[in-house]
């Protein structure tokens, strides 16, 4: 590959590092920060793994001013958002994966209202979203990605990423969380319990009293998903949950602050780091490789930050990404795509055959390259990073190292010690 192939912009506004077993083996413009596309999601997942925990669990609940007598909820019911971010109907999980992957089934409602007794509403179902603010796109994020749908709108009571529509009554384009309480109510009518008024939306009322609790997966199992299929309406939900839980503030400032304090507190190194979302789609956020770098050498080949990423040729944004090549299967990274910009960075694991006296051959690889500045006029500008990966998963029989150089200019050499956290 020639240095032709990323275009002068690209070989000035690009950077590339990696390691294997702690020790740098290349590295070009690594301090260099660039935007990182989807690659912030690497970020934000190490803060929510270290505050929130894989544990952590969303609470979608039905709540009512009086339980329901003979069956008869007087009133309206409250559909309370707890920012599930993976609230879905089971028609919207399958078009993620077989079976769905991991979500949660919004359809549960209906079982769990019909064993608490409720079979008939004499009001409406309201849905309360004030669990966050009530900004639903990120100032910094284009306009153009509402049309889109690079993101659905950021709601405390999104279903299926806030593309959820429950068609009439419910006006088209209404907020999220009247068109989740739409679908609710559509849903308890077809199983023969009566809803007599309009969905809305509104605060639960205080001491209204519980019905019914949809918990969700556990954080571990939900980030896997979201970083798989690269989720950006689930990022983002997320990192306003983590703003509530370590600031008190469920909105989109808090949660980067919240990601910002959480990585400085680890010791990573955050000269230039700039985020201003959760998920990467702003073009103002900035990262470097070492930095990327650091969080997957933290979390190790086998953590949890890496242990769902997308893996070539086989899973997630990689599907068909590498198929056919040395790498299928073996490297498992996180992709990130917007105008201009092409990241990847991962783990790049042993084929499990090869000289057994060349420990360079069984030991797995960490890397990171970030490409910025890139033109539709290059001859092939969205296979750049994949080339890469297809080097790196080629060492040390091939010149991983020498292709890299040729493509992102000179490179220079890093001390072991020069990676923190």
């Amino acid at each position: 590959m020639s240095p032709a192939a990323l275009g002068m912009a690209g070989a000035k506004e690009s950077c590339a590092e990696v390691s294997q077993g702690g020790r740098v083996i290349f590295a070009d413009h690594p301090d260099l920060p660039v935007a990182p596309a989807s690659n912030m999601k690497l970020l934000t997942a190490t803060a929510l793994l270290d505050q929130l925990g894989p544990g952590y669990k969303f609470e979608t609940t039905v709540l009512a001013k009086s339980p329901p007598v003979g069956g008869v909820v007087q009133g309206n019911l409250y559909l309370r958002g707890g920012g599930d971010p993976l609230l879905r109907l089971p028609s919207y999980a399958a078009e993620f994966a077989p079976g769905g992957g991991v979500y949660t089934n919004f359809t549960k409602l209906v079982g769990l209202l019909q064993a608490a007794g409720v079979r008939e509403v004499t009001g409406s179902v309201i849905g309360d979203a004030t669990r966050y603010d009530q900004l639903e796109a990120v100032p910094s994020w284009p306009a153009r990605y509402d049309q889109q749908g690079d993101a659905g709108p950021l709601s405390a009571l999104g279903l299926d990423d806030g593309f959820a529509e429950a068609g009439p009554p419910v006006a088209e384009g209404a907020a999220p969380a009247v068109q989740t309480a739409g679908v609710l109510t559509d849903l308890l009518r077809e199983a023969g319990i009566p809803v007599a008024g309009v969905p809305g939306q509104g605060k639960t009322p205080a001491g209204a009293k519980l019905l019914a609790t949809l918990v969700s997966p556990p954080l571990g199992q939900q980030l896997g998903e979201i970083l798989r299929e690269s989720d950006n309406t689930a990022m983002e939900l997320l990192t306003k949950e983590l703003g509530l839980a370590q600031l008190g503030g469920g909105s989109t400032a808090a949660g980067v602050r919240a990601v910002r304090e959480d990585l400085a507190a680890a010791g990573f190194p955050l000269a230039g780091f700039v985020n201003l979302d959760g998920s990467g789609l702003s073009y103002s956020d900035r990262v470097t490789c070492t930095l990327l770098l650091a969080a997957l050498q933290r979390a190790g080949p086998d953590g949890l930050l890496v242990r769902d990423l997308p893996v070539a040729g086989v899973s997630g944004t990689m599907a068909s990404q590498l198929l056919g090549t040395v790498a299928a299967g073996r490297v498992h990274a996180k992709t990130g795509n917007l105008d201009g910009i092409i990241a990847l960075s991962g783990w790049v694991f042993p084929a499990g055959h090869g000289d057994k006296e060349d420990p360079s051959l069984h030991q797995p690889l960490a890397f990171s390259v970030v490409l910025n500045g890139l033109s539709l006029a290059l001859p092939n500008p969205f296979g750049l990073a994949d080339a890469v990966a297809l080097d790196v998963a080629e060492f040390p029989s091939a010149p991983a190292v020498h292709l890299v150089r040729a493509q992102v200019g000179p490179a220079r050499g890093r001390a072991p010690a020069g990676l923190s956290g």
